[in-house]
């Protein structure tokens, strides 16, 4: 009678051979070990992919609120990745040599010169919501603390002027309005207005706000620039 077992038996040992090993060469259970710690047996390997890309962390889930807090983004990366950079404005100084601006609603001198602001208006869309468009309707700025003072491109006010120039031309119209002037993205506006010397000494706070038919935006005036001023 033939058994089956021991056939498989003898061509183990005959492949054993061929590998060069022997009966009772101890180096057969070291293989085995070897082999074992080497091989993976599928637990330690990861159940799934990863579902989104390196070096983006996904906001984490903290424990439940009534009203948690909510980011404005999904996820969380570099910070001139989320938000771009905001719109600014800075006060340059006294323009020598220019006096078209006084306490009246024209274009009309004072005998002093006037005082110099700048808008840098780059992503403005984003920051009132319309990233792909908006309508500016007004500009108006004014002192923070007094004494309360105000400049602006409403039509029919009562406050002096703010004149607006770009690219060297006047925006503002015959009743000072400058509705529908969009400031291109990354260009410089000027803003000129008649001041009696309190804001070119830098020590008054301003805020200008931009006003368009989606709401005002708001920015605090840098009072001095390192790049851009000029110094009575």
């Amino acid at each position: 009678m033939k058994h089956p077992g021991r056939a498989w038996v003898s061509i183990w040992l005959a492949g054993a051979a061929l590998a060069g090993w022997v009966p009772g060469d101890p180096a057969l259970g070291q293989t085995r070990d070897r082999f074992v710690d080497e091989a993976r047996t599928g637990y330690d390997a990861p159940l799934s992919l990863p579902v989104q890309p390196l070096d983006v962390r996904q906001d984490v889930q903290g424990a439940l609120s009534p009203d948690p807090p909510r980011r404005s983004h999904s996820f969380v990366g570099r910070d001139d990745q989320q938000d771009p950079s905001p719109p600014f404005v800075y006060l340059v100084g006294r323009d020598i040599g220019r006096d078209f601006a006084s306490a009246t609603r024209s274009f009309t001198g004072d005998g002093i010169p006037d005082t110099w602001l700048r808008l840098n208006a780059r992503n403005l869309g984003f920051y009132i919501g319309r990233g792909g468009g908006y309508y500016l309707t007004a500009l108006i700025l004014r002192t923070r603390n007094p004494p309360f003072r105000q400049w602006d491109t409403l039509p029919n006010s009562s406050y002096p002027l703010l004149q607006v120039i770009h690219n060297g031309r006047r925006v503002n119209q015959a009743n000072g309005s400058i509705a529908g002037f969009n400031p291109p993205r990354h260009e410089v506006v000027d803003l000129f207005i008649g001041d009696d010397g309190v804001l070119a000494a830098r020590h008054t706070p301003l805020e200008l706000i931009v006003q368009t038919l989606d709401g005002d935006y708001r920015m605090n005036v840098d009072l001095f620039n390192l790049w851009d001023n000029k110094v009575d």
